[in-house]
């Protein structure tokens, strides 16, 4: 049973994740999932969010696909369980190699297409994901650091 204050704060993630093309239904499950302390079932997950275990199946498949949620066996049953990953930069290392891909598109095609002020924005922008990419990749790096430390 949820809480008050997590219906609100699961109302709100959802908000939040749909400017991130997060559907509705995948943002309160992984919401659901942080809150969880053990592993969850769809049954759990649907009965929780008050969802059909339809929905709950194809958001956890979505998240799991994404790197923001991972199965998890029991002992001795066929049961599909979930949880929150703890690794929290996976579902961000696609955008880090698009961003690696974008920089390298803006020194070479970019940089011949163009001339005068758009040649210096376009390599502007290069350098702009570059540092991005090297970015987000130090925060990642970090923070799959301290998910294996906590193992």
């Amino acid at each position: 049973m949820l809480s008050d204050d997590q219906r609100r704060f699961i109302d709100e993630f959802v908000t939040l994740l749909a400017g991130w093309n997060m559907p509705a239904n995948g943002a309160q499950v992984y919401a659901y999932l942080l809150f969880q302390n053990h592993a969850a079932s769809l049954d759990e997950i649907a009965e929780a969010l008050e969802i059909s275990k339809s929905n709950a199946c194809k958001a956890a498949k979505m998240l799991e696909d994404k790197g923001h949620i991972r199965r998890v066996g029991e002992r001795g049953s066929k049961r599909v369980l979930y949880v929150a990953r703890e690794d929290f930069g996976t579902p961000f290392l696609h955008r880090t190699a698009s961003l690696g891909a974008l920089s390298r598109l803006m020194e070479t095609r970019g940089a011949r297409s163009a001339d005068g002020p758009a040649s210096e924005r376009i390599a502007s922008l290069a350098s702009f994901y570059a540092v991005m990419q090297t970015a987000m990749e130090q925060i990642i790096a970090a923070d799959t650091e301290r998910a294996e430390k906590s193992v």
